[in-house]
């Protein structure tokens, strides 16, 4: 799978592009394959209750024990099924070709789980805290999401503004959902960058929102009673990448750093 001219031009252009149908049904019938074998797990180990699908397996593991709930998390990014599709030709090829380079940085493929009584989310931001200053970020729901259920947002264009450095920009975009957002709000009101609308795409399971570093995205609470679960990958370019030129650099770029003098 690649990408065509009129795809690549919308990227650089808007900050993101859509790929319908990246995953297909099977690879997503893998990952969930491989997470259910490794909750059941834990899950023996704590109950003899049957249960009716993997969600309620998550949120039964959750609700008992909340340790044992992070390790399944934590190891989710390590099953091969994750691993391989990072490493996989289709998602080389593009990040590749929007890098503009034969040779990236693979950051550690991710899974992410959202649900209904979780108050925590992703408020806008730009993809800060990487390897690269130049980072391209898949974006790859495992279910179908929408903007009344709850899912991804973008600012189309705001990649041009550059960098914004703002008050408590060292912030990890998930330290504090609530007080991000508010600090981001500010920035776009003094700024005036209210022009660049949000937009929420209408989104089938595997298809793939592919955008750059500085285009300011988050994500919604979900508002459904199912799980929304979420393939994250990333890949560096390795042209821009502090870590490899300066001996005092750390090995991702922190969060207060200007990345506008980045080169």
């Amino acid at each position: 799978m690649s990408l065509n001219k009129k795809d690549i031009n919308k990227f650089h252009e808007y900050g993101y592009v859509i790929i319908k149908n990246f995953l297909k049904k099977r690879e997503i019938e893998k990952i969930f394959f491989q997470m259910e074998k490794m909750i059941d797990i834990p899950i023996k180990n704590i109950s003899k209750k049957k249960f009716k699908n993997f969600d309620e397996k998550y949120l039964y593991l959750l609700k008992k024990n909340k340790i044992l709930k992070s390790h399944f998390y934590d190891l989710t990014k390590m099953l091969d099924s994750i691993v391989n599709l990072a490493v996989s030709k289709k998602f080389l090829n593009i990040g590749k070709r929007l890098l503009k380079s034969d040779t990236i940085l693979v950051d550690t493929p991710q899974i992410r789980a959202d649900h209904k009584s979780d108050k925590r989310f992703l408020p806008q931001h730009q993809e800060l805290n990487q390897i690269s200053k130049d980072v391209i970020s898949f974006w790859v729901p495992l279910v179908n999401v929408n903007k009344k259920g709850g899912g991804i947002f973008l600012r189309p264009k705001t990649h041009q503004l550059g960098h914004l450095k703002f008050k408590n920009s060292n912030m990890s975009a998930t330290s504090d959902s609530k007080k991000r957002q508010k600090t981001v709000d500010k920035i776009f009101s003094k700024n005036k960058l209210n022009k660049y609308k949000s937009i929420y795409p209408t989104l089938k399971a595997g298809d793939a929102v592919i955008f750059q570093t500085f285009v300011f995205h988050g994500t919604t609470p979900n508002k459904l009673d199912r799980i929304r679960w979420t393939y994250i990958s990333r890949f560096n370019s390795i042209n821009k990448t502090p870590y490899l030129k300066k001996a005092k650099s750390t090995l991702r770029i922190p969060y207060d750093a200007d990345y506008n003098n980045i080169i």
